[in-house]
């Protein structure tokens, strides 16, 4: 039976919720089932704790929908606002969207002007007003532009292209979030599936597919890529130390980013060193998750002060976590929700700061915010309505601030630096930009703040100022590393991370940090380290990994990347060699050498390959590292050192075996002659096995080795009834890869032979449609008029895949051997508009003339489930078990399962309408991201599947089972991303109609919480 690839996506912020059972509307469970509410009547539909009040800031008509928030120095309130989403403006239109400035607020909340300051915008998110208060940093597709408003009348009249060009296939996964950090530098987020290359004046350039975070500076002159990852990070905020979270989904809902990590995404690998580090387990009940404050102000309660809050517009709310320190490391406790609504229009997209303490809620407020759940075209989609709210603390009786800020683009030089030790960092950071614009006039007030009785706030704001300027001497320095506030301490060895090189003096001074008694210090000395490079760092950088506590993962992490770093010139590896190591030394170089792509790491992987061969884990990685990245004669060695592994378990050594060939694949290069022997002999061995996994194995290798000594063998293992089915397939399998032609007939007999079972001809089938010659094509042909149905679609979608076969399904279609409707089935519909035959649309429409609409007919099989499900007899409890079979291979809830495709925590929300259109019609509204791609192969083969990541000379591929497949990038013809979900099109005929009701049952269990208090 297949595994269900479930493309059930709920991204970013695009996943709906709703419980309408309006059956004239497939997509009701996704959409509110109220009407829109006024502002008024939102309002008074919020919960939060006590003492807290929520007030309007603006809404329609003065803005529509709210992306972004951004407050300027002079307390002024920016907007992005879209009426486009989610489809930019068509070429040679001019496109609706604005930014908004928003300022003069009553006490009430409300700001009394509005003003567009620029229009003509095409789905504007991102967005940052620049200190000098006459413009700002803004993406609208496809580029970041410098908007000016040169003649001071409020609208920007100069338009200047700093950073580009940004992809837009993906209109939810755009780049957003720009943040000031302390260096000056403006952080942001890459969103999910789209790819970009954006470039910078001085040449610098980044890559970014999907989920990613970057940073820029804001004349334009230079960008960096800062982490690899995430799925679709949406919102970024910095903590009083410097530590940058961001908000995310179908990872985790926070992340504390370490800059130079790899974090998960799709499908994708790590950098060797394995993925940063969590800093929580649990998703707040979904997998969408935008916006994100740290609370570093004191307007709240204490309570409050250093928690996180984030946007949930699965479940109309904004989640709160309590941070809990272990060393370096956060840990995030789940709060109760500090707010929830009744409308389930709400929705927070963005969430920021205010310089008055309270917290600023993009309100993007829709009744569909499913981006592919619900058709892009469907009418009620709302394209007018935004809010923004504040929300502030009136429980002890006291004033509360006034709404936005003071001009701090006019305040005197004395007043900045007084608000460097601001309780509010939002402020501390506008008065710290404004003092770096001041230039010289505010050096030396700067300087006198650093004393060691000020603020420490002062103390680290200053020392940023200072270096902004190009003016913080070595004294200033030296004091600051040695301050007794940790928080000066940190920004100090922050400062010095940020300089394109250190003096002997200022190296010693961070080293000398990594034995200081605050762990988070260890943390700035050391990435201070790994970003000045050099071979004597090693020791010190050992000495403080081997003593780090367990529980401090991100300190672990960071130290591992600055050796990591460290390690990556060939001049470091020579300096290790003439060390003086112990035997724990050598097992942590071989854990980082691993991250290092360079042959003298794997030089010493190798070499040291003896003494670090205890743990299967790493041995097996060692071995496609050294056979990917070493040079010929660390193949060499290492194919003698793996080949002459005595282990009884031949599963390792196969799986030694086959992380070699994986490396060399990765490289580009085929196996050696000396390889092909030891994978022969392997071969032979694990075929004599006894061990149902080892001859498995052995099955699979005979047949990617293309082992005609082994086809006798596989002959009687494939036509035994009394074997395995998976060792069946797999032979199957093996048989049509060592040599198609000579067993297409073979895998013809098993398809037609009716007593076989269906998995088998299934497999048959689909081997036949990979094979794609013309032979293989009439043999599928010929199979379909006594096929049953399930084969029948696996048949025509293996023939619609390739232009010679849709034209033999076409055939055989008018000729009567094939049922007509099997045209009207949307992915085999899909795959023969890609096919692009002559005169396609006519013919269809003859040849399935009087037939009811392909649309109804699945209507009426949705209709017969959901009566069945609501008349049958559920267990959510058997319903798991369903789903660890069919669907885990791809998919996780609660953190069990593989991440293939989306985890599925809080499915249920989608309501049981719509889980049986994705259960049953999957390729209806599958996101582009997750769609197959086909390879059309030099030899005429065709491959699809997921695609999931190159690896060196490699394409990876998921299949409909969740199983990988890997093909040469040089055996591949063209490349093709196909409208098709990988997911089974007749899930709904593979599970018995019992199972699936169970199915059913518990994917509806899996609900967010319930929340309010």
């Amino acid at each position: 039976m297949r595994r269900c690839f479930l493309l059930l996506l709920g991204l970013a912020v695009l996943v709906g919720l709703g419980r309408s059972q309006d059956r004239k509307d497939p997509f009701a469970s996704q959409i509110a089932p109220t009407d829109p509410r006024s502002p008024a009547d939102e309002r008074k539909g919020f919960q939060l704790p006590p003492g807290f009040d929520i007030e309007l800031v603006a809404a329609e008509p003065d803005i529509h929908k709210p992306m972004n928030l951004a407050f300027d120095d002079r307390g002024r309130l920016w907007v992005t606002d879209t009426v486009e989403y989610p489809f930019p403006a068509p070429p040679g239109t001019k496109p609706r969207d604005t930014v908004k400035v928003l300022e003069d607020f009553g006490p009430d909340g409300r700001a009394r002007k509005v003003t567009t300051f620029a229009d003509g915008l095409n789905i504007p998110i991102g967005v940052l007003p620049l200190p000098d208060a006459r413009g700002a940093l803004v993406f609208s597709i496809p580029n970041i532009y410098r908007l000016t408003d040169t003649d001071g009348d409020g609208r920007a009249d100069r338009r200047e292209v700093l950073y580009g060009e940004f992809g837009f296939g993906d209109t939810h996964g755009m780049t957003n979030a720009f943040t000031w950090g302390f260096d000056g530098w403006v952080y942001a987020c890459h969103g999910f599936a789209n790819t970009s290359t954006v470039k910078a004046a001085d040449g610098s350039a980044i890559k970014m597919h999907s989920g990613n975070t970057y940073r820029i500076r804001p004349d334009g002159s230079h960008i960096e890529q800062f982490t690899w990852g995430q799925v679709n990070p949406f919102g970024l905020a910095f903590d009083p130390l410097g530590n940058l979270y961001s908000a995310d989904c179908h990872s985790r809902p926070i992340y504390q980013l370490l800059r130079g990590a790899y974090y998960p995404s799709f499908g994708k690998p790590h950098d060797g060193l394995g993925f940063g580090p969590e800093m929580m387990t649990h998703n707040h009940g979904s997998t969408a998750i935008a916006g994100i404050v740290y609370y570093a102000a004191d307007h709240y309660p204490e309570a409050y002060r250093g928690t996180v809050f984030v946007g949930n517009v699965v479940t109309n709310r904004i989640n709160h976590d309590r941070l809990e320190w272990h060393g370096s490391t956060p840990r995030a406790v789940q709060q109760p929700d500090f707010l929830t609504s009744e409308d389930p229009w709400f929705r927070p997209v963005d969430l920021k700061l205010g310089p008055d303490g309270a917290i600023y809620v993009a309100d993007f407020y829709n009744r569909i915010i499913g981006h592919y759940e619900v058709p892009l075209t469907h009418p009620g989609r709302d394209r007018e309505r935004g809010r923004i709210w504040r929300i502030v603390y009136r429980g002890t009786g006291g004033d509360v601030p006034a709404p936005g800020g003071a001009d701090r683009t006019t305040a005197a030089v004395p007043e900045l630096v007084k608000d460097l030790a601001h309780a509010n960092l939002t402020v501390r950071m506008q008065a710290a930009n404004q003092l770096v614009r001041r230039g010289a006039a505010a050096e030396a007030a700067v300087r006198a703040a650093m004393q060691p009785r000020s603020n420490p706030y002062q103390r680290m704001h200053g020392l940023w100022v200072l270096e902004r300027r190009g003016v913080l001497d070595d004294s200033t320095l030296m004091a600051a590393a040695h301050d007794e506030d940790k928080g000066v301490r940190v920004h100090a060895l922050r400062v010095l991370a940020e300089r394109p090189r250190l003096s002997g003096g200022q190296r010693d001074l961070v080293i000398a940090a990594l034995k200081d008694a605050d762990p988070f210090v260890q943390r700035a000395a050391a990435e201070a380290l790994g970003r000045h490079p050099d071979p004597a760092n090693l020791r010190p950088l050992l000495n403080l990994l081997h003593r780090i506590p367990a529980a401090d993962t991100h300190l672990r992490h960071v130290v591992r990347m600055a050796l990591r770093d460290t390690l990556r010139p060939d001049s470091a590896w020579e300096y290790v060699s003439t060390g003086r190591w112990t035997a724990a030394d050598t097992e942590a170089l071989a854990d980082v050498a691993l991250g290092v792509p360079t042959a003298a790491a794997a030089s010493y992987l190798l070499e040291k390959f003896p003494a670090i061969a205890r743990q299967r884990r790493q041995v097996v990685a060692v071995t496609r590292h050294v056979a990917r990245h070493g040079d010929d004669g660390a193949r060499q060695r290492l194919l003698a050192l793996v080949r002459g592994n005595d282990s009884p378990d031949l599963e390792y050594r196969y799986e030694l075996f086959r992380a070699f060939e994986q490396g060399v694949q990765e490289r580009g290069l085929p196996l050696s002659d000396e390889a092909r022997a030891w994978a022969v002999e392997l071969a032979d061995r694990l075929l004599a096995s006894t061990k149902p996994n080892e001859l498995l194995a052995g099955i699979q290798l005979a047949g990617s080795l293309r082992l005609d000594s082994a086809e006798e063998g596989l002959l009687r293992i494939a036509t035994s009834r009394e074997a395995p089915e998976k060792q069946r397939v797999a032979a199957l399998n093996s048989l049509a890869a060592i040599d198609p032609k000579k067993h297409g007939p073979f895998l013809a007999r098993i398809l037609d032979d009716a007593r076989e079972p269906l998995e088998l001809r299934t497999q048959a089938a689909t081997a036949l449609a990979r094979l794609n010659t013309p032979e293989a094509l009439v043999r599928l042909t010929n199979a379909l008029p006594t096929a049953p149905a399930h084969l029948q679609t696996v048949i025509a979608l293996g023939l619609a895949g390739s232009p010679a076969g849709a034209e033999k399904l076409l055939e055989a279609v008018a000729a009567g051997k094939a049922s007509a409707r099997l045209l009207q089935l949307r992915p085999i519909e899909l795959r023969l508009a890609e096919a692009k035959l002559p005169g396609l649309k006519e013919r269809l429409a003859r040849l399935t003339e009087g037939l009811p609409p392909a649309d109804r007919r699945l209507q009426q099989l949705l209709d017969r489930r959901r009566t069945g499900y609501l008349a049958a007899r559920t267990d959510p409890v058997a319903g798991r078990k369903v789903f660890e079979k069919h669907c885990a291979a791809c998919h996780q809830i609660a953190n069990q399962g593989a991440k293939v495709g989306p985890q599925l925590d809080g499915i249920g929300s989608r309501g049981l309408d719509r889980l049986l259109e994705d259960l049953i019609d999957p390729s209806r509204n599958v996101d582009q991201a997750f769609r197959s791609t086909t390879l059309a192969l030099k030899n005429g083969q065709v491959v699809s599947g997921l695609l999931l990541r190159e690896e060196g000379e490699v394409l990876v591929l998921a299949d409909s089972q969740g199983k990988e497949v890997r093909v040469p990038k040089d055996n591949v013809e063209e490349r093709s991303l196909s409208a098709v979900s990988p997911m089974p099109a007749d899930l709904a005929d593979q599970i018995a109609e019992e199972d699936f009701y169970h199915l059913l049952a518990y994917l509806l269990a899996q609900q967010p919480p319930a929340g309010g208090r």
